[in-house]
């Protein structure tokens, strides 16, 4: 059965974009919201910064986006868009979980997330042009669940350390693994047929 090589490609630059753009900047969140706990503000906006630099260099690893007439110009629109919006996000919530009162009610907290769920389906949706508009159904009691959650989860700040440790090895994990698997292709389709071909006069 013959490989669709384009498929793919495709398939090992989605894997590398689920660790960089989701998987890392959850386990940034959770490490920034321990940093915070402890008072080390300035540890958890570093956090945040360097995973949403991963996030936006990740997104440009996108077919679209690398086989597009302008490359450079395309890569930059894409790293510096996914960052600043990663960022900004992200900075969104760890202020909110803490500004707010511990005690505020799981009922605005769902509200909260929610809204944010929606913010980020336009974005990713209509922006960044990478969701289906369906994903709507997803996104917004996603984004509920999560703020519940992530206010749930700062009473027992261990769970939250323990998970940012296991989100930050499994996003390590994908990425490398993609990585390791899109030079694998790379060379086999690009490097040794090129070494095979037999060159003129030898």
């Amino acid at each position: 059965m013959e490989v669709n090589q384009e498929n793919v490609l495709r398939l090992l630059l989605e894997v590398i974009q689920i660790g960089g753009q989701y998987v890392l900047p959850a386990a940034a969140l959770l490490r920034a919201l321990y940093a915070g706990w402890r008072g080390k503000f300035p540890e958890g906006a570093w956090q945040i910064a360097s995973a949403s630099f991963v996030a936006g260099l990740t997104a440009s690893a996108d077919a679209q986006t690398l086989s597009a007439p302008n490359v450079l110009q395309a890569v930059l629109v894409q790293l510096t868009g996914n960052a600043v919006f990663t960022a900004g996000l992200l900075g969104f919530i760890v202020t909110y979980l803490f500004r707010q009162t511990q005690n505020m009610s799981r009922w605005v907290d769902g509200l909260v997330g929610a809204a944010a769920g929606v913010v980020v389906w336009i974005v990713w949706t209509f922006v960044l042009n990478q969701w289906a508009w369906w994903m709507i159904f997803i996104a917004v009691p996603a984004g509920a669940a999560a703020l519940i959650a992530l206010r749930a989860d700062m009473f027992v700040i261990q769970t939250v350390v323990n998970v940012a440790k296991w989100l930050l090895r499994i996003a390590l994990i994908i990425m490398l693994g993609g990585g390791i698997l899109l030079g694998i292709w790379a060379v086999t389709n690009y490097v040794v047929p090129l070494l095979a071909t037999p060159t003129p006069g030898l």
